[in-house]
């Protein structure tokens, strides 16, 4: 194994599923969040190892949205981290072999939780992390992989609500660096489309959010009480960086459909 490779996060990819053994057991989450899991459906929804347990709140309500509209789904108890960690000294370096040994190992973890999902009969992969999406995209191309706004397009009926957000996309640079799979960005402008009277504060990303002047540049250019995001890491520098005098609400999708529903059914 290459030396910019970290030997025991894969250790601990192989063995408990995540880059850290820190993390807790996924199934205590699932119980704890009433989160549907291993059982048979056409999609899976893979979190990303994190994301189960830092943002459990979110994937509820994206269940709750797929759900109450019959969208056939399951989470997993057995899920392996992709891998993306890993990477990051290869990058940094600039170092090819380690990045074709990172992509490589990223191939079996994949492969790991894909057999896991075929247990339950599932057709399909709904990728909720961001970083995991090109990563499976590039390790499994013959398999049906889809970004999580495009399985909410599937169920998400028309309707008219006027309000304002501010919706910052991201810049995915260090995706594309994983890997050349282009992020999914279209389905979420889909989503929106269907929201009649909802306008929008397209918020760009000339810099990484998580560069001083990238998060400045997110965080300067809010100009509604109600902020949007599609990628988990750009949600927590949103959280983490906005002033609290702004009183800005910071969303992910789902939470901020399943608000809307609130209001008026969706």
């Amino acid at each position: 194994m290459h030396d910019l490779i970290d030997r025991k996060s894969v250790e601990n990819i192989n063995q408990t599923g995540c880059y850290s053994a820190a993390f807790p057991d996924r199934k205590s989450v699932l119980e704890e969040y009433g989160l549907p899991y291993d059982r048979k459906a056409e999609n899976a929804v893979i979190t990303g190892c994190q994301i189960l347990a830092l943002l459990p709140d979110v994937l509820a309500s994206l269940s709750r949205i797929l759900g109450k509209r019959g969208f056939s789904h399951t989470f997993l108890s057995e899920e392996y981290c992709c891998g993306n960690y890993l990477y990051r000294p290869a990058i940094k370096a600039r170092d090819e072999q380690a990045m074709r040994e990172c992509r490589e190992l990223s191939k079996g973890f994949v492969k790991k939780t894909i057999a896991s999902a075929k247990r339950f009969g599932v057709k399909r992969l709904v990728i909720f992390c961001s970083p995991c999406y090109p990563i499976y995209k590039h390790a499994a191309p013959d398999e049906d992989i889809i970004f999580y706004p495009q399985a909410i397009d599937e169920v998400l009926e028309e309707t008219a609500l006027r309000t304002k957000i501010d919706f910052y996309a991201g810049c995915y640079r260090l995706h594309r660096k994983f890997s050349a799979v282009p992020m999914d960005l279209v389905s979420t402008d889909r989503v929106f489309d269907k929201i009649s009277g909802l306008e929008i504060n397209r918020i760009s990303a000339p810099s990484c959010c998580y560069k001083p002047e990238g998060v400045a540049h997110m965080i300067d250019n809010v100009v509604t009480n109600q902020m949007v995001h599609i990628c988990t890491g750009c949600y927590a520098r949103a959280m983490e960086f906005m002033p609290g005098e702004k009183a800005v609400r910071i969303m992910m999708l789902p939470e901020f459909l399943e608000m809307l529903t609130a209001e008026r059914p969706l």
